[in-house]
């Protein structure tokens, strides 16, 4: 017989190995039972380190959650009192004029957004106002289809904001106000696209998330420091080669008061931080909840 433990053979070791001198009985019997307890320790040992692999992601993303959007204002507002507001001023120019693209979109108009100008028409086209409604459409019909509810009701409030917006007069000046106004609400969503979902590609992505955040803040800050800041640092005038600046637009060709003007900008970007800290306040508490779960 072959000894499991020394693997010697011969034919006349029956009950225990004629070199290392094992007994056959007992050794297999200690072999079955180590075998149980590891089967029965292995799960646990598996289950506890995943345990543990959680709560280290939970506890990350709330410190996270923490210190990211408090981080991005601060070095945002460091940046623009420097000689850097340039790069600054070069991402919230992208988001300005998308700003004025996206409102004369919902308003039935054509709008090309380039650099420093954004070419739109004067008069409504119903098939740009049924091209964009198709568009959110079947969006939220793809999100729910999908069942990402979140952008189903986000389908479902620009269908909303598109109607307001068709109901409202004076489009040229709402196209021409929503440069600024659309340079910090989207700074704003782009902040606020740090806390998405777990399973969205925004979290996923490492670079993504960090990097929208840090363009939203940046973006945001330098719109919003020109209107709370000394009078002389708006753009009044005019643009060489192109036009009149928006607030000349608005203050000029649409009659509107300028303090009437600065006021309304102010107040915008005072309703995009109370929607900021409202996500980071519910961000905050539901990553602590994720982590005394994990913990339990």
């Amino acid at each position: 017989m072959r000894c499991p433990k020394c693997q010697f053979d011969h034919a006349l070791q029956t009950t225990e190995c004629l070199k290392c001198g094992i007994v056959f009985a007992r050794y297999a019997a200690a072999m079955e039972q180590g075998e149980d307890t590891a089967a029965i320790a292995g799960p646990a040992v598996v289950a506890a380190s995943a345990g543990e692999g959680e709560r280290s992601d939970a506890v990350r993303e709330l410190v996270c959650r923490a210190v990211a959007l408090p981080a991005a204002l601060l070095l945002a507002r460091l940046v623009c009192g420097t000689g850097l507001r340039m790069v600054a001023g070069m991402l919230a120019m992208v988001l300005h004029e998308s700003g004025h693209a996206i409102t004369a979109w919902l308003t039935g108009r054509w709008a090309v957004p380039l650099l420093w100008v954004t070419p739109h028409g004067e008069e409504r086209s119903w098939w740009i106002v049924a091209g964009v409604t198709a568009a959110i459409g079947l969006a939220g019909f793809v999100a729910w289809k999908a069942q990402r509810w979140g952008w189903v009701i986000a389908a479902g409030g620009a269908l909303l904001l598109q109607l307001i917006v068709l109901s409202l007069p004076g489009s040229g000046a709402l196209i021409v106000f929503w440069g600024d106004g659309g340079a910090m609400v989207l700074g704003a969503i782009l902040m606020a696209a740090f806390y998405a979902p777990r399973e969205s590609a925004v979290y996923k992505n490492w670079g993504l998330r960090w990097g929208l955040l840090a363009i939203g803040a940046l973006s945001f800050l330098h719109v919003f420091l020109v209107w709370t800041g000394p009078f002389e640092d708006i753009p009044f005038g005019e643009i060489e080669g192109v036009n009149l600046s928006d607030p000349s637009l608005l203050t000029e060709m649409y009659g509107w008061p300028v303090a009437e003007l600065v006021n309304r900008y102010i107040h915008l970007g005072e309703m995009c931080l109370a929607a900021l800290l409202a996500i980071y306040v519910w961000g905050l508490v539901s990553a602590y909840l994720e982590v005394r779960r994990s913990a339990s």
